[in-house]
């Protein structure tokens, strides 16, 4: 797990690190501003981008972008300084360093000057090509960006043929909901940890890709600072996550499966979470299906036992179907609960009863999430063993909160829920998160192609599956989604943004398993 940092946060562990670890400050930012340097250098040797320009602030942002410089020029690059405020404003290490580029002027590849309004800007930046350093603000910007360098960002963001990287935060990014007025980088070099705002929402759009500086301080030192309990999640974390099967094993020994879903017109629901269930590990999984949709289940179906339940005149699961659902109940490991079951009340009734009545070990997806809308408290069990699997609408619609106020505090708002209720929550968004309350996991996996409908039923299907062979329901909704994230990646790759279906997920599951 790599700690993840709010701004400020990062902020006061850095300024504590310092303290306990007696480290000059200058040091550390020498450190950020060598490994920027050398990053960057890679990048204009190998993609050829001639004219490098260094906007830069009055903080401590400002004095990365002069070590950058100053390694720049060592390694025979020039490089141009663009001043957006008076020299005069600038103090301690950044002043420092600055002194120290003044006395290099000589060497004539490096040029200085102060760019105070939008004009300036444009014609320092009228060149082919231009490599433009963001290391203008950094984390510690908060409030209104001033008008005139709304103006300068407006017209960098304008700029065609361009590459921007910005030093540790896009300038102007002070929340991941900042939705105009910010740098707009290609690449993000984000010093000694992440930060959330690069990860989420319009902050991981305008950020770009993140690649994290070493600045001296090790990863445990940070660690021992991180109060959020935050964490994204490696593939050291789920390397070696399932048991290896026994020589002695049987089908009813690596992990028994239950899963009710499925109505009319959404089998394939049913037939997705089922199958990812047994390409993801598990022995056994019995489908439960409604009794009018029996036969077509196990025409489509081979592997996955099917059971037929009574349904009602809608084709949906009727509650005359509830004792046998009780029998495989005792029988099964983890039950799993939603795809596909519709909306229908007397379905929906079900499974409250079904989840209410019984400890088993459930995961609870789809539809089955909306039977709790008004219902939360039946959701609280004495053991922490309900792992609920929303995306934001599904979870504004369960909590009754207004989507944007849960796309703006989804940190708290989540957490909190997760305490409340007891339960593992993997809110899915790009990307996915996992909390029990006290812990909050960040998925590393998955891309944009994962946006196609049936997506989610695999994703549930897998989770179920490891639970269901470890009976760990935190760590194995951090291994489904994992999983289901790389799966999204391999395809990506191959096929791009647009193409990829539900189905060709199944068929990924085992590459994924071997890689780890």
């Amino acid at each position: 797990m790599r700690s993840v940092f709010f701004n400020q946060e990062v902020l006061d562990a850095e300024r504590k690190i310092i303290s306990s670890l007696s480290i000059p400050s200058i040091v550390l930012m020498e450190n950020a501003g060598k490994n920027s340097a050398e990053y960057i250098y890679k990048t204009v040797c190998s993609e050829n981008f001639n004219n490098v320009i260094i906007l830069a602030g009055k903080g401590n942002n400002a004095g990365d972008g002069f070590v950058i410089t100053r390694h720049l020029l060592s390694k025979g690059v020039p490089v141009k300084v663009l001043l957006l405020y008076p020299a005069s404003d600038l103090k301690g290490d950044a002043k420092t360093n600055y002194d120290v580029l003044k006395k290099m002027t000589t060497q004539g590849e490096l040029s200085i000057k102060e760019c105070r309004d939008v004009k300036g800007v444009k014609k320092e930046l009228s060149v082919d090509n231009p490599l433009i350093i963001d290391a203008i603000f950094g984390i510690g910007f908060k409030g209104e960006l001033e008008a005139r360098l709304k103006k300068v960002f407006s017209f960098v963001n304008s700029i065609g043929n361009k590459k921007v990287i910005a030093i540790d935060t896009a300038s102007g990014l002070d929340s991941h909901e900042t939705k105009e007025d910010c740098i707009r980088a290609d690449v993000t070099l984000s010093m000694g940890v992440k930060k959330f705002n690069s990860m989420f929402s319009n902050g991981r759009e305008f950020s770009g890709a993140v690649e994290i500086m070493d600045i001296g301080i090790s990863d445990k030192e940070f660690d021992g600072y991180n109060i959020k309990n935050m964490y994204e999640i490696e593939v050291s974390d789920v390397k070696g996550f399932l048991p290896p099967r026994n020589i002695n094993s049987n089908k009813y020994t690596n992990g028994k499966l239950f899963i009710l879903a499925g109505s009319p017109g959404f089998t394939g629901a049913a037939y997705l979470s089922s199958l990812s269930a047994l390409r993801a590990g598990s022995g056994a999984v019995i489908l439960g299906i409604p009794e009018s949709l029996n036969e077509i289940m196990e025409i489509k179906t081979t592997e996955v036992i099917t059971l037929s339940l009574a349904d009602n005149e809608f084709k949906s699961f009727s509650k005359d179907s509830y004792d046998i659902i009780r029998e495989k109940l005792e029988w099964c490991d983890v039950c799993l609960i939603g795809p596909g079951i519709s909306r229908n009340e007397e379905t929906l009734e079900l499974v409250r009863m079904v989840v209410s009545q019984n400890n088993n070990n459930f995961v609870i997806d789809a539809d089955g999430i909306f039977a709790f809308k008004g219902h939360l408290d039946l959701l609280k069990k004495k053991k922490r063993n309900i792992i609920l699997t929303p995306h934001y609408g599904e979870f504004s619609n369960l909590t009754g909160l207004n989507l944007s106020e849960i796309k703006q505090n989804f940190h708290t708002i989540a957490r909190e829920f997760a305490a409340e209720y007891n339960v593992i929550l993997g809110l899915k968004n790009s990307p996915t998160i996992i909390t029990d309350g006290e812990y909050f996991y960040i998925n590393s996996t998955g891309r944009e192609n994962l946006a196609t409908i049936g997506s989610g039923d695999v994703l549930s299907g897998i989770i179920a599956s490891a639970y269901s062979q470890t009976l760990d329901a935190m760590n194995s909704t951090v291994y489904g989604m994992y999983i289901h994230g790389r799966c999204g990646d391999i395809l990506f790759d191959e096929t791009g943004d647009s193409t990829t279906i539900a189905s060709d997920l199944i068929d990924e599951i085992p590459i994924v398993k071997e890689e780890l």
